[in-house]
């Protein structure tokens, strides 16, 4: 994945926040943050789009710099109806390029220069059925694959929560918050016993 400089210029200047490999909230915080002081007037479509955007670089950039696993990206399952903007956001690949796990990242920011948003990231209930929708077509695809969704918030309530309490250890088998440190440490773990298996 190539990450855009107007992106990875932010990224490389705050990911010494991320001091301890398993406290990422900072970083991923002052990215949103600086990604936003540079645009004051925006409409939703195009600050969701550019959100969304830097929490999947974000994610990517972390997990390579910071516990050095390098995930496939954008991947195209033409079986699974996954192509062009709708292709798998990340996986890992075996030797024989087999998919050993996929994952969906539905990021954004909690706050815009100091103001709260209502519903960031997966308490939106659009990005939630966004979410399953793809955790669908994946697992109508490749059944006994893990498939796991990467957040920066989950809902705590609401239709939403219900939703993603439905598809959890279904056709989710997991979702990621990737600032609570023990959620982080976990995906990790499992990341790298996937790439293990890929050589």
């Amino acid at each position: 994945m190539k990450i855009p400089q107007s992106y990875g210029g932010i990224l490389d200047k705050n990911i010494g926040l991320f001091k301890n490999d398993i406290t990422s909230k900072p970083f991923i915080d002052k990215c949103f943050s600086d990604l936003f002081a540079r645009s004051k007037t925006l409409s939703f479509q195009t600050r969701a789009k550019i959100s969304g955007d830097m929490f999947e670089y974000l994610f990517y950039y972390l997990l390579n710099n910071r516990f050095d696993i390098l995930l496939d990206a954008e991947i195209i399952i033409k079986k699974a109806c996954m192509g062009g903007a709708g292709s798998l956001d990340f996986g890992v690949l075996g030797n024989k390029k087999e998919i050993l796990c996929g994952i969906e990242a539905k990021g954004s920011a909690e706050s815009i220069n100091g103001k709260a948003l209502p519903r960031p990231a997966l308490k939106r209930t659009d990005t939630m059925k966004k979410a399953i929708a793809q955790a669908y077509q994946f697992k109508r695809t490749f059944a006994d694959t893990p498939f796991y969704i990467v957040t920066n918030v989950k809902p705590t309530s609401g239709n939403a929560k219900c939703m993603m309490d439905l598809a959890e250890g279904d056709i989710i088998d997991k979702v990621y918050d990737i600032t609570k440190p023990p959620e982080l440490k976990d995906l990790v773990a499992k990341l790298k016993a996937f790439k293990r298996r890929s050589f």
